[in-house]
This record gives structure tokens, C-alpha cells and sequence, in this order.
């Protein structure tokens, strides 16, 4: 990729803090500040289990941090607006209505505490929050599936819109300011088997409806919005949801908000896509597996795109031993993105700058 340092790998990849199980989802809301959440490994230390974990430098150190009570979570969603203030998701593992769990911080971690969850939720998947008074969250009950809306991060929630049912969802949300919400997942065509789609909300999901995807197309995992009109989502080929199945990672575009979806031309570098981020209107990247060898193993695999995700070419990488299920772009130099135990520093190729459109001499003066 042009402006590419030679010999230099983009993606540095290194071990979580001791006790990290699986980590699902990533927010940062600054080039510093990140925090990454997930679930606790079968075999916790002595020192408990971290389902928290956070960088003040960018993701060269990271440090585990406890939520208040002593309770570890399940958390699968994240959306940090400030560099103080956050808001993680999940459940307490508890199959009830009420077992949906969310968590903030005011003081970057030094404390994390239980607000309320959306009433009966069996678990919260997912969360996006504009600002501390503009949180939009993905809940399931165990029979619909909705979204709800806090004003007072987490202090209390309205319920919204249902999602189209028998729409499954992953654990990514993504709203534009002024544009769509989506949220990315599948359509269940038969036992362990299902469709790619994408639920879509235009009034910050207050109502959705399923978006017009191409025929034939494998579980979606991750969508965003480079403007209000152009969009970009991304999955695998595959249609198994039961299972991992080597196959190869899934493009698609949208030019009307994400309401109608096209398959992009050529075949991702990354197999399968788990997270799609872009920072601007041209640079995008995506972070998945990379399948290799009879049997297939999967390695961490990252791509870049200069041209608003039109098309993408991977990235050179060091230690991303298994699959990367999420990233955020806090600027348009670097990125972080998490899987597994692993957490890693993505830095992103510069543009190149438009060319200037040259003078014409002669025309129209003397």
C-alpha cells in the first residue's frame, strides 16, 4: 500500500492483562484512551477475572480494571463518548427477563457501577452513545429483540422500535449523527443456517425495517455509515451461525443510507470480517481471520481501504495469533482493535492528497 514504512508491520499485536477471557468490543474516544470489554476465560486467577480492560497511551499498556460489588459481567458492548465517561453491556449469565446488565464509568474506570438496565432485558448486546444524553442500546428479552434510548446515561430507558422479526442480530451498533442506525446479523433459513442482513432505523431506532440485501449472502457481522448516504458492511460467505466455518469474507455498499445494499467487486484480504470502522470518508479498515493450511487455522488479519471501502488490501501484521472481532478508529492515523486475549495498535496509511486541478491558459481572457 503506497505510504506503507518497509519492513514495518501496521498491526502490533500483544497479550491482554493476566486474567482477560475474550475480549468482544472496543471503544475509543480518543488517540489515548481506549477500553475494550468482554467475558471471563474458563479458568480465572486468583486475582479475579478482567472483563475491563483500558489504554491511556494508545494500546502500548493496558490495565485491567473491576466492576463495583465484586460481580463480573458478561459485557458485548461498549461506547465510551468522552474520555471520562462510559457505558459497557452485557448480562449477568442468568437466563431470566432482568438479567441484562449495564455498567458505566464517570471517572475513566476508576469505578465502574451498575446503573439500570432496560426492564426485562435478558441482555443487552450493544450500545452507541452520541454523548452522555444520547445513548441508543440493542436489547433482547429472549423473545423480541428492540432498541431503547437513554437521556441520562443509564439512569433510566424508553423502549423503541422492535427490530424485524425473525432478524438475529450481532453485537454491533452503529449510528451516523443526522443519519441511519444499523445493526448487522442474519435471517435463520434453516437449523444452525442463516441469511445475511442488515436491520436499519432513519429515526435513531424508534422504528427499523430490514434493509435490501443481495440474495445469497452469508452472516453479516459488522456495518457503518462512512456519510449519511454511503455505508459499507461486512461478514463471511459463510451461512453457518452454529458453528466456525472457514470461508471468505463478504463486502457489500450502500449509497442511500443503508437501505438498499450491492456487492462490492473482488474478494476482501481478510476472510472473515468481524469489525468494520472508518475514520473518514476515504480510509476504512476491517479486522477478522485469515485462514490457512488443510486442516484451516485461523489467524488475526487486518485491511485498509483508501477509498472509502471500495476496496481493501491487508496489512502487514506482528503477533495477532487469533482472530480480531473489533476495532475503533479514534483518528485518522490509528486504530485499536481487540479478539480473543489479544489487543492490538493498527496505524493507518495516509491518503493520498487530491490532486490540484491544474490553471488552463487562454481561456476567456485576453
Amino acid at each position: 500500500m503506497l505510504g506503507e514504512p518497509k519492513g514495518t508491520p501496521l498491526v502490533v499485536g500483544q497479550p491482554a492483562p493476566d486474567g482477560t477471557g475474550e475480549l468482544g468490543a472496543v471503544s475509543c474516544p480518543t488517540s489515548r484512551r481506549c477500553w475494550a470489554v468482554g467475558v471471563a476465560g474458563p479458568n480465572p486467577p486468583a486475582a479475579g477475572a478482567a472483563v475491563i480492560v483500558a489504554t491511556t497511551d494508545g494500546g502500548t499498556k493496558w490495565r485491567a480494571q473491576q466492576v463495583a460489588g465484586g460481580s463480573t459481567p458478561q459485557l458485548s458492548g461498549i461506547s465510551c463518548p468522552t474520555s471520562t465517561e462510559c457505558m459497557a453491556v452485557g448480562s449477568n449469565g442468568a437466563s431470566l427477563p432482568g438479567s441484562g446488565v449495564v455498567v458505566t464509568t464517570n471517572d475513566a474506570g476508576t469505578t465502574w457501577s451498575p446503573v439500570t438496565a432496560p426492564t426485562n432485558a435478558l441482555t443487552v448486546t450493544s450500545v452507541e452513545c452520541a454523548n452522555t444524553s444520547d445513548c441508543t442500546a440493542v436489547v433482547s428479552d429472549g423473545i423480541s429483540t428492540w432498541s431503547a434510548h437513554s437521556d441520562d446515561f443509564g439512569l433510566s430507558w424508553q423502549q423503541e422500535g422492535d427490530l424485524p422479526s425473525p432478524f438475529l442480530p450481532g453485537d454491533d451498533l452503529s449510528c451516523t449523527a443526522g443519519g441511519s442506525c444499523l445493526v448487522a446479523g442474519h435471517v435463520p433459513t434453516s437449523n444452525g443456517h442463516g441469511t445475511g442482513a442488515i436491520a436499519v432505523s432513519a429515526d435513531g431506532g424508534q422504528t427499523w425495517s430490514l434493509a435490501t440485501v443481495p440474495a445469497g449472502v452469508g452472516v453479516l457481522q459488522s456495518a457503518v455509515c462512512v456519510s449519511t448516504s454511503t455505508c459499507i458492511a461486512a461478514g463471511t460467505t459463510a451461512t453457518t451461525v452454529s458453528d466456525v466455518v472457514p470461508a471468505k469474507g463478504e463486502l457489500l455498499r450502500s449509497s442511500d443510507g443503508g437501505h438498499t445494499w450491492l456487492a462490492t467487486a473482488g474478494v476482501p484480504p481478510v476472510d472473515d470480517v468481524y469489525g468494520v470502522a472508518c475514520p473518514s470518508a476515504r480510509q476504512c479498515a476491517m479486522v477478522g481471520t485469515k485462514w490457512v493450511g488443510f486442516p484451516a487455522v485461523g489467524t488475526g488479519a487486518v485491511a485498509q481501504s483508501l477509498d472509502g471501502g471500495l476496496s481493501f488490501r491487508a496489512s502487514t501484521s506482528a503477533y495477532v495469533p487469533i482472530s480480531l472481532t473489533a476495532l475503533s478508529c479514534p483518528t485518522t492515523s490509528s486504530c485499536v482493535a481487540v479478539g480473543g486475549n489479544t489487543v492490538a495498535r493498527l496505524t493507518l496509511i495516509a491518503p493520498k492528497p487530491a490532486p490540484t486541478p491544474s490553471r488552463t491558459h487562454g481561456s476567456g481572457h485576453p
